[in-house]
């Protein structure tokens, strides 16, 4: 008896676990249900609570661990989705929707490759959804794929027709692949089905102005901001827009109001300030610029245009250190090595343009901009290289020294040696085929022959110009003053060497000397664009606002 009472109670305690594993599989399984019924009552947070109640009644629960973590995805919870939807394909490794929520979960996290693939899976079981195809098609279009992309926004319309968003998907493709008229008719579908989706204006009228038709591109775009007062994109993009039809006050209300509502977006900086400087607000549009170049410091493009801010100003060291910074921090960045090269062609350090300018073409030999400077630039150097041999080309001048005429010993001749060179305005030279006195009646010796010495010859106008503006580059400014007062001594008729002294009186604030010197280059060369920048900064510095306005505007139509 007692045996058989020990093998019954050896049965019912084998029979226990499983009866608890039943158990706890079908409290699992009800509560899942009522998950299931919370989601479509649009209680999300009871139906994750009830989701998390049936995984842990049963971790094998393949349908709540999916459930769950479509719930967190469409929350924006993608980390706690992505380990819901991995234990999701585990315990349903047959299942195509697993596969196509954990292909949404890797899209939304960037894994574009691994997107493709739960995808593919997906369709290879047989999963056949406009969302599935329009969301693989997101990712190819993400990776540049357009053509595939193309081909899933294609899949994904004709599976329904009335899905805005593969309209807007392909749309997108088509303007990236150029096809802006197929993209205006998809955008055209999407707002058929959508009337109010405010971002396809924006997209609409991206295409638009690609294609030059700037008026239809402005009438969605003030639809987008009736649409969305507050996005700073729509304002963003309708100040392009009104900069290309020529609406400056327009571009500028629009990049003001964009900046109100993003004040840390440093694009918005930049296309204000391109604004302000096209309206000859120089000050304000360096103002911009720099606080471009602080919000995104290790952007290249944000030091080019400070630096041409800069420039604009006649603070022509601090454009060119920032043009400097843009091409250290980009190479490769061809705009910024044609920017440096066309500010040393102003400076007239016409030798470093050459090398600048040539750089840049190298990296963009499609640039007419860029060939246009290099060639201005080579022509200045091929002038300063003739007049260099042109002076070069002269006899060297000697100076002789009169013969000792005393009375008695012949003097010995000395050694020539070499006399030190004189300025310019020194005593003329006696010419060595100039007749000699003769010696007194009672001279009975012959005189000495003449002691010739070389002089070194002194420095050429184009030598001292040079060093001068090298002194500029070291702020010796009153040093290069007297280096470039020479350089005019020997040559008045070089604009170069004005326009440089000019320069550094500018920056001792002496700008009324400043201003004749820019007015001796300019009479000298009345097509000297840095000469009329240099000499408006110098006016508007001095007072003469309007005087230096049009000085700055006069440098800008000689540099087209």
């Amino acid at each position: 008896m007692f045996a058989k009472t020990c093998v019954t109670l050896a049965l019912v305690a084998a029979m226990l676990p499983a009866q608890n594993e039943k158990e706890q599989k079908k409290k699992s399984q009800e509560a899942y249900q009522r998950g299931v019924a919370d989601d479509k009552a649009g209680r999300r947070a009871d139906a994750i609570a009830a989701y998390t109640e049936a995984v842990r009644d049963d971790d094998s629960n393949g349908a709540a661990w999916l459930a769950r973590g479509r719930d967190y995805l469409s929350t924006g919870q993608n980390g706690l989705a992505a380990l819901d939807l991995e234990q999701a394909v585990r315990f349903l490794p047959a299942d195509p929707q697993a596969y196509a929520a954990r292909g949404m979960s890797d899209a939304a996290a960037g894994q574009t490759t691994r997107a493709i693939q739960d995808f593919d899976t997906a369709i290879g079981l047989k999963l056949e959804r406009t969302e599935i195809y329009s969301a693989r098609g997101d990712a190819y279009r993400a990776m540049g794929q357009f053509d595939k992309a193309v081909d899933d926004y294609t899949r994904a319309i004709k599976l329904r027709l009335d899905n805005p968003e593969p309209y807007k998907g392909r749309g997108m493709a088509y303007a990236a692949l150029k096809r802006f008229r197929d993209a205006i008719d998809d955008f055209n579908s999407c707002l058929d089905l959508r009337p109010d989706f405010q971002d396809i204006y924006i997209e609409r009228a991206l295409a638009y102005a690609a294609l030059g038709e700037y008026p239809h591109a402005r009438q969605d775009l003030d639809e987008a901001v009736r649409l969305k007062p507050e996005d700073p994109r729509a304002f963003r993009v309708r100040g392009a827009v009104r900069e290309r039809m020529h609406d400056d006050v327009g571009a500028l209300a629009d990049f003001t109001e964009a900046i109100r509502l993003d004040p840390k977006d440093p694009r918005l900086y930049l296309a204000r300030g391109s604004v302000y400087a096209r309206m000859q607000r120089y000050p304000e549009s360096l103002t911009d610029r720099d606080k471009a170049v602080q919000l995104d410091p290790k952007n290249p493009e944000a030091y080019v245009a400070r630096g041409s801010s800069y420039h604009l100003l006649g603070r022509h060291e601090e454009g060119l250190k920032d043009r400097t910074t843009a091409i250290s921090l980009d190479p490769s960045y061809a705009l910024a090595w044609e920017a440096r090269g066309n500010a040393y062609l102003m400076l007239g350090r016409y030798d470093d343009a050459v090398s600048d300018l040539t750089h840049a073409l190298q990296l963009d030999p499609s640039s007419t901009e860029t060939r246009r400077l290099l060639g201005e630039a080579q022509s200045e150097v091929y002038k300063i290289i003739q007049a260099q041999k042109a002076k070069e080309a002269q006899p060297d001048t000697t100076k002789v020294e009169l013969p000792d005429t005393a009375p008695h010993a012949v003097q010995p001749v000395q050694p020539a040696t070499l006399a030190k060179a004189e300025p310019p305005q020194a005593a003329p030279v006696i010419p060595v085929a100039k007749t000699m006195p003769p010696a007194p009646a009672s001279a009975p010796a012959a005189p000495t022959p003449a002691a010739v010495t070389k002089t070194v010859p002194a420095p050429s106008a184009a030598a001292l110009n040079t060093r001068g503006r090298a002194l500029l580059q070291q702020d010796k400014f009153a040093e290069a003053i007297a280096a470039l007062t020479q350089a005019i001594q020997i040559d008045p008729s070089l604009a170069l060497a004005w326009n440089a002294r000019g320069y550094a009186r500018f920056r001792l604030k002496q700008y009324t000397d400043a201003i004749a010197d820019f007015d001796q280059a300019i009479k000298l060369n009345p097509s000297y664009a840095n000469a009329y920048q240099n000499r408006g900064a110098a006016r508007r510095a001095s007072g003469d606002q309007a005087g230096g306005d049009a000085d700055l505007a006069k440098a800008r139509q000689l540099t087209k």
